[in-house]
């Protein structure tokens, strides 16, 4: 065996895109939009999360928001962070869809914004609803595998189980 045998060309594909990197990363809690910026391009990640109440929707002429230190060659997936049941979330996404045009979307629902934990009944019926308007859902929930098969079969595109509480 060569050792160019083992070498094959290391891809996932979500609604027919094929990316390289797994990594999937957050905008939040950066120091400045400069450092984001350069942890992104730094990271090698192709899917960047964006919560819609940090996009300047009709931005002003001499301001700049996020949208701006973003990468063009990374594909924004908005989140529907805040949303508290599933009426607030597909909201929060047609909202996302309209302003950022893209149907891509990262599923958070939070009853508690304490813990942040997702309340996966709210989850399950978010991804239902929006799976049928034609978006590509990635819900966010417990690392529960039954919870995680009847997401696939309402319509999720993939699943992002939570490492721990």
């Amino acid at each position: 065996m060569k050792p160019t045998d083992c070498l094959q060309e290391d891809y996932w594909e979500v609604n027919n895109i094929k990316l390289k990197s797994r990594l999937i990363l957050g905008t939040g809690k950066f120091s400045s939009p400069a450092v984001m910026q350069e942890s992104i391009m730094s990271s090698g990640a192709e899917i960047v999360t964006v919560a819609l109440k940090r996009v300047e929707v009709k931005k002003q002429k001499q301001t700049q928001d996020i949208l701006d230190f973003i990468p063009e060659n990374v594909r924004l997936l908005p989140n529907t962070s805040g949303a508290r049941n599933a009426k607030e979330a597909v909201m929060a996404a047609q909202l996302a869809a309209e302003a950022l045009e893209t149907y891509w979307v990262k599923l958070e629902i939070h009853p508690d914004p304490r813990y942040l934990l997702p309340d996966p009944v709210e989850t399950l019926k978010a991804t239902e609803e929006l799976a049928k308007k034609g978006f590509i859902v990635f819900p966010y929930v417990h690392a529960d595998p039954v919870l995680c098969k009847l997401l696939e079969e309402a319509g999720s595109s993939v699943v992002m189980p939570l490492a721990a509480p």
